[in-house]
């Protein structure tokens, strides 16, 4: 009888242990889900993050190109942009990037004459705007260069669309 009442201790021993067995391992198993998760979590932001400093990249680098192109056109052909509405207007279109983009006068009066020209390069695109003029009473003449590049051209709705812009004066 002795006998029996120990083997019968030592099952209900042995049936503890195992269920304690089963509950370290749903614990571990719980934590390694958990922190497989936060890795997951941590990696996809770093690749929305990554997309988006490459795009933004793209647009700074159109912007450039924008205004590069029109400072070569304003400075080596000089008289591409009109300084006033009695300015001729030698040109209606430049080459920027390879490729021949129409120059659009937006406004023009007695003081001053802005231009714009839309340009692509490689996937994404700029706007540009030329502002030429004198100020009132003043003879020193300014030219105003604003380029806005998109690493995604057409349509505003895209959320990964990022805009960068530089503005040159002299």
């Amino acid at each position: 009888m002795f006998r029996s009442l120990v083997k019968s201790q030592q099952l209900k021993v042995k049936s503890l242990q195992k269920g304690f067995t089963l509950l370290f391992a749903v614990l571990v198993g719980s934590l390694l889900f958990s922190i497989g998760i936060a890795i997951a979590h941590v990696a996809v932001r770093e690749i929305i993050l990554s997309a988006t400093a490459k795009g933004s990249e793209g647009a700074f680098y159109a912007a450039d190109g924008g205004a590069e192109c029109a400072l070569y056109w304003d400075l080596e052909m000089a008289g591409t942009f009109p300084m006033t509405s009695a300015s001729p207007r030698p040109r209606n279109t430049i080459v920027c990037g390879g490729v021949s983009v129409p120059l659009t006068f937006v406004s023009s009066n007695a003081v001053a004459a802005t231009t714009t020209f839309s340009a692509p390069f490689y996937s994404s695109c700029t706007e540009v705007l030329v502002a030429k003029g004198a100020p009132q009473g003043g003879s020193r003449e300014y030219t105003v260069i604003e380029s806005r590049g998109r690493n995604i051209c057409g349509t505003n709705e895209n959320p990964a669309r990022v805009e960068r812009a530089l503005r040159v004066r002299y």
